[in-house]
């Protein structure tokens, strides 16, 4: 009896937390609001998005390490960073999956599967252009016409969204 007496205080305690003195001047958020409504479908995709170019950028470079183990018969595995990468690769992976899988859930799959798509592949593009230095041979006319293709692309799938809508 006492442990839930104690408990009941605690939760009626306000929340604490580093940002706790700005609370007064930040309004509450209508669950019935635009912000609602829109964002919330969209941090679903984006977050798993995000995930699955993490995925993508670990494995990459977990295959690096397994090829060079394995190929090349110099141990990558015997040092911590090599374990993380690779414990970062299975929880990457396991999270893109869930979130995807709560925003399809919650919201309308024609929402969900092209933004998590489209989030997915410029973040990949962003990733692996920074991390392995994949842009560093490209000309200007190669920027243009790769930024071009990637348009093309996001396009296609926004009239593919949009006419599966309205079917």
């Amino acid at each position: 009896m006492r442990v839930h007496h104690v408990l009941t205080k605690l939760q009626s305690l306000p929340s604490l937390h580093p940002l706790m003195v700005f609370d007064r001047y930040i309004k509450p958020i209508s669950p019935n609001s635009r912000k609602v409504r829109f964002g919330l479908p969209l941090a679903y995709a984006s977050l798993g998005s995000f995930m699955a170019a993490l995925t993508t950028l670990f494995a990459k470079t977990l295959v690096n390490l397994l090829s060079a183990s394995l190929f090349d018969h110099d141990n990558q595995f015997t040092n911590f960073l090599s374990w993380a990468i690779l414990l970062i690769t299975a929880f990457t992976a396991a999270s893109q999956v869930y979130w995807i899988n709560q925003g399809l859930l919650r919201y309308d799959a024609l929402l969900q599967v092209p933004v998590f798509y489209v989030v997915w592949t410029v973040f990949d593009i962003i990733g692996g252009g920074i991390y392995f230095n994949e842009f560093r041979m490209f000309t200007t006319i190669k920027y243009v016409l790769f930024v071009l293709g990637v348009c093309v692309i996001f396009s296609g799938v926004g009239l593919l969204a949009n006419r599966l809508k309205h079917s």
